[in-house]
């Protein structure tokens, strides 16, 4: 909740004449009734009007949130205020909708690695032509040498570019891979070998196909290129 500015204090007006006599000392002054001029006084008086407005202010808010019969301070007449955010444009949406079909082709990839599953019907789902033929290639592969790859690598995607500017179809990825905790094992068990993974430079475009958008080409380089 916002909170309000301080109310400011209100001065007290003074009655236009001649300032009546003053007392020639203190104890004139308390014969008359009156309590010595204290330079904290208008202070204190300015803070408490102020503590005042306040406690009613809050007082308002808390008997229209009741349902009392005190009115809102807030007419129920009044129109919301504008949003300040603007909606988000045709380029940005492309650009959501292209990275999550980019991560969703690699979570579709790392399930399948687990047992390389290279007829996995999930490999489709956001993968198509080129990129889905290196998915199932390397997948294939691993079946062949005995090896399935275990753990999660970590992306680091973004888009470079985003075309047409007017209702956009294709996007263009680049990402550092990271494969350091993504390994090969034996199906009999252990590590492949003892190379460790790496970054990997990795480009990948993305296309609206049919109203879905799914990766079409995907090139993964060399470890430490990134």
């Amino acid at each position: 909740m916002a909170h309000s500015d301080p109310v400011a204090p209100v001065a007290e007006l003074q009655p236009a004449g001649p300032s009546p006599r003053q007392p020639k000392d203190k104890d004139e002054g308390l014969r008359q009734g009156r309590r010595p001029a204290s330079r904290w006084t208008g202070h204190l008086r300015q803070r408490s009007r102020a503590k005042f407005l306040a406690i009613l202010l809050g007082t308002a808010l808390v008997m229209s949130a009741c349902g009392g019969s005190t009115r809102s301070v807030i007419p129920t007449t009044s129109s919301p205020s504008p949003s300040t955010s603007s909606p988000p444009t045709p380029a940005q949406l492309a650009a959501e909708d292209a990275l999550s079909a980019y991560r969703g082709m690699w979570s579709d990839m790392v399930t399948a690695a687990k047992t390389d599953n290279y007829q996995s019907p999930g490999l489709a789902q956001h993968a198509f032509g080129n990129a889905l033929a290196v998915l199932i290639h390397g997948l294939y592969t691993n079946q062949r040498n005995g090896v399935v790859t275990k753990g999660e690598p970590i992306l680091h995607p973004r888009v470079a570019s985003i075309t047409p500017a007017t209702g956009p179809t294709q996007a263009a990825i680049v990402d550092c891979f990271d494969d350091t905790h993504w390994l090969n094992y034996k199906t009999s068990g252990g590590l492949q070998n003892d190379i460790p993974g790496g970054r990997h430079r990795t480009t990948a475009v993305v296309q609206n196909e049919a109203g879905v958008w799914k990766v079409t080409q995907l090139h993964v380089e060399r470890s430490g290129t990134c």
